[in-house]
């Protein structure tokens, strides 16, 4: 595989490179938080009918419909709210609801697109239980129009002229505010985690060299090694796994990932693997000996999240291996999340200009769409 590792250095050259103006996109997320967060100020519709669901008090459980980017919205509304949750939390994917879902249950939909079949089958089936519903969607897509329907409470998400993938916080905001209204989470600082956002767009921008650039860093870790993303932290997993989505749609790249403490459980084998052997040596040649062989970890940690990253740290180094490690030290979770997310979406776009990723990367999930759509 050949990398363009000069691209790196090159701010102009990254971005006639980088198909799809990602790297523009993902620096203006704390734009994009901002603006969902005005919503009750500029929409007074959405304002009508947040109040409309407050005032039906808190449910027994919220139950989040998601499916690719909402269900990473799923994903994040439960590691966000962590042990502050007020009732339990239940992500389901569809197209199925757990039995005991009923009237006394909020049934969320959080979908980009609008259009998921899986999605509309468990929102067809939540309206036939009587159970309340609130959706975040397009208002003109299948979803949006099968919310009125089912007599939900439809709250628009208006950012259809982006790609889907960056869409990610145009719905998750609102799907937080409906959680904040039911009673199930307190007040979020969605100011704070646009303020985070932007910190990330001047940390990682393409004009910052990659030895002081953690996106970049990752992204030749990417190219150069079989990578591994360990997360410290519930917001941290959200984000690892967002690293290994946008990982393989950008540049076509598998990724492995995992959270601690489940790191035990498996993946801590890898320090023992044939990947890893020899990673040390000093006299290894990357280019005579193969660098796709060796193994790197990238290590997405929350300030605090958990002891037990020391230790992973350092049998990750005593073992010889690349280790690059990102820690989100801000106080808000919801913070945390915007900052290492957009180092996710930062570092999965420089990748794809490293491998020289062709615009039609990803034809295969627009293929995959449409053929089940049929």
């Amino acid at each position: 595989m050949e990398l363009h590792e000069d691209l790196l250095s090159d701010a102009e050259g990254a971005e006639r490179a980088d198909h799809g103006g990602t790297l523009r996109l993902t620096a203006a997320t704390g734009a994009r938080i901002r603006r969902a967060a005005a919503l009750r100020e500029f929409e007074p519709e959405a304002e009508r009918a947040l109040r409309a669901l407050g005032a039906d008090g808190r449910p027994r459980a919220l139950v989040i419909l998601g499916y690719g980017t909402g269900a990473t919205v799923a994903q994040l509304i439960t590691a966000v709210a962590g042990a502050a949750a007020a009732v339990p939390i239940v992500p389901v994917p569809g197209p199925a609801l757990p039995g005991w879902v009923g009237p006394l249950d909020l049934v969320l939909v959080a979908s980009t697109a609008g259009r998921a079949p899986e999605i509309a089958a468990a929102l067809a089936e939540a309206g036939r239980r009587g159970t309340r519903v609130a959706v975040v969607a397009p208002p003109a897509s299948a979803i949006g129009r099968l919310c009125e329907q089912v007599r939900g409470t439809l709250i628009p998400m208006d950012d259809d002229s982006a790609p889907v993938w960056a869409r990610l916080w145009s719905v998750a905001v609102p799907a937080l505010m409906v959680a904040e209204t039911a009673g199930i989470l307190p007040p979020q600082s969605y100011a704070a985690a646009a303020s985070a956002a932007d910190e990330a767009a001047v940390r990682f921008r393409p004009s910052q060299e990659p030895f002081v650039n953690p996106a970049k860093e990752i992204a030749l870790r990417f190219g150069e090694c079989t990578p591994s993303v360990w997360a410290s932290g519930h917001v941290a997993a959200v984000a690892a796994e967002r690293l290994g989505d946008q990982t393989a749609l950008r540049a076509g790249l598998p990724v492995t990932h995992a959270a601690l403490p489940a790191l035990g459980s498996g993946l801590l084998g890898l320090l023992d693997g044939p990947l890893a052997s020899g990673a040390g040596d000093i006299f290894r040649d990357p280019f005579e000996d193969g660098a796709e062989q060796s193994a790197a970890v990238i290590l997405l940690a929350e300030q605090g999240a958990d002891p037990r990253l020391k230790v992973v740290e350092s049998l990750v180094r005593d073992r010889g291996l690349l280790l690059t490690t990102v820690t989100a030290e801000q106080e808000d979770p919801l913070a945390r999340a915007a900052f290492l997310i957009a180092l996710a979406d930062f570092a999965a776009a420089y990748l794809a200009v490293l491998v020289g990723a062709s615009p039609d990367q990803g034809r295969t999930i627009d293929e995959y769409r449409l053929r089940t759509a049929q």
